[in-house]
């Protein structure tokens, strides 16, 4: 039987899982995730864990946050003067949204962690940052 290679085709499942049993990602039922292993595209990881794998293969994995979201950076954790924001932006605990981080005008994806009524606290960290994931794969074709 067939092994997954470099430059195969692929179809699969898989679920991220957190250590409180969260699940972070994945495929839903029906809806296998389809890609090239080895593609510079696809995260790495997905090459790693299908390689050599036949169709109907499974593994599971535990992935150091490095592998995973990343580690979590308190450098990329700011405190913005509240006046630097439209009166009517959504400046609520947990919201996402994406600010002008640098000159050329590149927008990051941020999380307000804390409003007062002359600042806002920024995170640009994945919110899952710094967590270790149990990933599971299972290949079901190869060749798609």
């Amino acid at each position: 039987m067939a092994r997954a290679e470099i430059g195969n085709r692929v179809l699969v499942y898989y679920k991220g899982v957190l250590e409180d049993g969260t699940v972070a990602e994945g495929t839903a039922e029906g809806e296998p995730y389809e890609f090239t292993v080895g593609d510079e595209a696809v995260k790495n990881i997905f090459t790693r864990l299908v390689l050599g794998m036949k169709e109907g293969d499974s593994r599971t994995v535990l992935l150091s946050p490095e592998e995973a979201f990343g580690p979590y950076n308190p450098d990329f954790v700011i405190e913005v003067a509240r006046s630097k924001f439209p009166p009517d932006a959504p400046l609520e605990k947990g919201v996402r949204m994406e600010v002008q981080a640098d000159p050329d005008g590149t927008p990051v994806e941020v999380s307000v962690t804390k409003v007062t009524p002359q600042t806002v606290t920024l995170d640009g960290n994945h919110p899952l940052a710094g967590e270790e994931v149990t990933m599971t794969i299972q290949l079901l074709e190869i060749g798609v």
